[in-house]
């Protein structure tokens, strides 16, 4: 950081330097060295926040405390990174955003007609909506082109451990 002020620094002496030169393209000239140094600081912090998941981590602690609406959300939050640590450590399950309940009634409202299959065009859709990005898009099953309950409950439930492992074990590698 200290070097950037120095940068600025010494672009300002040489912006008046030239600015008796060029009195009428030393505003433009102070400007853009200005943006540029703002420019590559938010890069080098976008990249430490994207590398250590930190978006992430936040999108997860938000959606559950805007879930549970806790009266205290403080202590709700110092809970909820306690148990995340714990999961990262393997003392723990993780608190997960959708339980089985959830992935049941997903898997109701997703369904054509009275069927117990979902077609993996609806997987799809349901694993889009609990806001699951990896998972495997043909997972087992019992009839060609259709998802059976207990393997959607299961293919979500672990693509969520997964995702959640993965930010974990991402934070923690980089620390």
């Amino acid at each position: 950081m200290s070097e950037d002020v120095k940068c600025s620094q010494y672009d300002v002496k040489q912006n008046k330097k030239l600015s008796d030169v060029f009195p009428l393209q030393a505003s433009g000239r102070c400007q853009s060295i200005k943006e540029s140094n703002v420019t590559h600081t938010i890069s080098k912090e976008q990249d430490y926040l994207n590398e250590r998941n930190i978006f992430n981590i936040f999108h997860f602690l938000l959606s559950h405390v805007i879930i549970h609406q806790p009266a205290d959300p403080i202590q709700y939050l110092y809970e909820l990174l306690d148990d995340f640590i714990l999961f990262r450590s393997g003392l723990k399950e993780p608190r997960l955003l959708w339980t089985e309940r959830h992935l049941n009634a997903i898997f109701e409202n997703i369904l054509f007609h009275d069927s117990e299959f979902l077609p993996l065009d609806g997987f799809k859709t349901a694993m889009k909506t609990m806001g699951v990005r990896f998972y495997d898009p043909c997972p087992d099953q019992l009839v060609r082109g259709y998802v059976d309950r207990q393997t959607f409950c299961t293919e979500a439930l672990n693509s969520m451990k997964n995702e959640l492992l993965h930010m974990a074990t991402e934070t923690s590698r980089r620390t």
